[in-house]
């Protein structure tokens, strides 16, 4: 485990719990959080880069945001720091990123979704977070396949990413019954998608369906991550009120 991830996800937390044996006893809090650092620290396949770059981000971009995606949670009922982590990995966090499909936005929002969402502004903070919010929302209400709730997030996400036709499609050529469905079975036949079958030729050799593969393995990494940094707020606000 390299130093940053020692400091970042480990060190901080367990400092955090030293100096809270006030609340230990009476606030769950605690024991998740640090659950989630131990997961954190044991799974996380991101590279020193793409760590530091999310802690710079967090520090100087995302805290403007963060009241607006508490709001897509309450709208929505999905939890506001995997919102924030699909917005991450979508535009790091900029209003006015542009992708070179012409999808744009911090949630990164072609035009056939922002106007079916009747979003006109897409560049807009609060429509992108709203209308991608929503759009997510949709997404998940209409997976009713899969193994696990794990696996269901994930095929949320490569909806999200590659759009319902393509991943129906591409379930549709697996030979698995619906209720049985993995992610790894996906991932399967992603792999082997050719950039025909979803309208996009590869680039560099970099496919489109392990595009999509990357986009949801890195967009769970990064709600972990999420995670782990409302759990340390959460933990100095409890160290703060118990006078510790």
């Amino acid at each position: 485990m390299s130093n940053f991830f020692q400091h970042f996800l480990v060190i901080s937390i367990i400092l955090g719990l030293s100096s809270c044996s006030k609340v230990e006893e009476v606030n769950p809090i605690i024991s998740e959080c640090a659950q989630y650092t131990k997961t954190a620290a044991e799974t996380l396949t991101l590279n020193n880069f793409e760590r530091n770059k999310f802690a710079e981000l967090l520090d100087t971009r995302f805290y403007k945001f963060k009241d607006l995606f508490l709001e897509a949670e309450e709208l929505t009922q999905l939890d506001w720091e995997f919102l924030a982590a699909i917005s991450f990995q979508e535009s790091q966090w900029d209003p006015r990123a542009k992708s070179n499909m012409g999808v744009r936005g911090m949630m990164m929002l072609t035009q056939q979704t922002a106007k079916s969402l009747g979003i006109t502004n897409r560049i807009d903070p609060r429509n992108s977070i709203m209308g991608g919010s929503r759009h997510l929302a949709d997404i998940t209400a209409s997976i009713n396949y899969g193994l696990t709730e794990s696996d269901k997030i994930n095929f949320t996400l490569a909806t999200y990413n590659l759009g319902a036709t393509n991943i129906n499609n591409t379930i549709a050529t697996i030979e698995v019954a619906p209720e049985s469905l993995t992610w790894n079975d996906l991932k399967t036949a992603l792999m082997v998608l050719d950039g025909d079958e979803v309208y996009f030729e590869p680039q560099n050799g970099y496919s489109r369906g392990q595009q999509t593969i990357d986009f949801v393995e890195r967009t769970r990494e990064y709600a972990l991550l999420m995670k782990v940094n409302s759990c340390q707020d959460s933990i100095n606000q409890l160290t703060a009120a118990s006078g510790t």
